[in-house]
């Protein structure tokens, strides 16, 4: 019965490969580098990514040109079949939503409380004004008052402008606008750690053997690593201080 059940998995994995083209965005706020470019010739570290764990799981994908709040909905709604998230960014009842799967580790993810200045230890969000990326998840917004802007760009000059006086946002992000916009950077504590993993419709589960066998091997191969070095290297380090 077992063996049955295992042949009947695999024809149905089979056969949703060979029928199905999965519809996916990845490109955040579209100033997410050096996860997201507008450079068809370096499309960003989540594309390509994304990219090797299809080509290896021999699935078809299409990459759909989001902003992050309408990623979320179309994801919702089920006009997408995935996306690629950390569920450390997640509350507890987003992260148990049935309607979802999420595959292995993927990429590792630190996020900052960042600011133009050292803040005051212990920091605490509760009950602050705190710049946020319109559409993006965070696992503690029920505590804080958001203050979205369109993407991580525009937190930096929102920043520079003592707009707002600290921000969420990933170290990478974060690293690479304080450099571009000459913005002195303090990431002054972790706001969440964990690993990107990909998101996926629940009716699609058939996929998820496919999709983990494919990461686990490009894992064994560092080519996730080989991805992430091809940008990060390109990164100056000297606008921002770790605290």
């Amino acid at each position: 019965m077992r063996i049955l059940l295992i042949i009947v998995a695999i024809l149905m994995c089979g056969a949703l490969k060979a029928n199905t083209q999965l519809t996916y965005s990845v490109s955040g706020s579209g100033n997410y580098f050096p996860y997201y470019t507008h450079d068809p010739k370096k499309p960003g570290i989540l594309p390509e990514v994304v990219r090797a764990i299809l080509n290896e799981a021999q699935i078809e994908g299409k990459n759909l040109l989001l902003p992050a709040k309408r990623t979320n909905l179309y994801l919702e709604q089920g006009k997408i079949d995935f996306d690629l998230i950390s569920p450390s960014w997640l509350n507890e009842q987003q992260r148990n939503d049935t309607r979802f799967v999420y595959s292995e580790p993927i990429l590792s993810v630190n996020e900052y409380i960042v600011a133009t200045q050292r803040l005051a230890k212990p920091i605490s969000l509760t009950g602050k004004e705190v710049g946020t990326v319109r559409g993006y998840y965070y696992h503690d917004d029920a505590h804080f008052t958001r203050i979205d802007f369109n993407s991580e760009k525009e937190l930096l000059q929102a920043l520079s402008r003592g707009r707002i006086e600290q921000a969420i946002m990933g170290d990478l992000p974060a690293t690479y606008w304080s450099e571009k916009l000459n913005v002195p950077l303090f990431l002054n504590t972790l706001h969440s750690q964990g690993y990107m993993h990909i998101r996926l419709q629940a009716k699609l589960y058939a996929l998820l053997p496919s999709i983990n066998s494919a990461i686990k091997t490009l894992q064994s191969q560092n080519q996730f690593k080989k991805i992430t070095q091809h940008y990060v290297k390109n990164i100056p380090v000297s606008g921002t201080q770790n605290q």
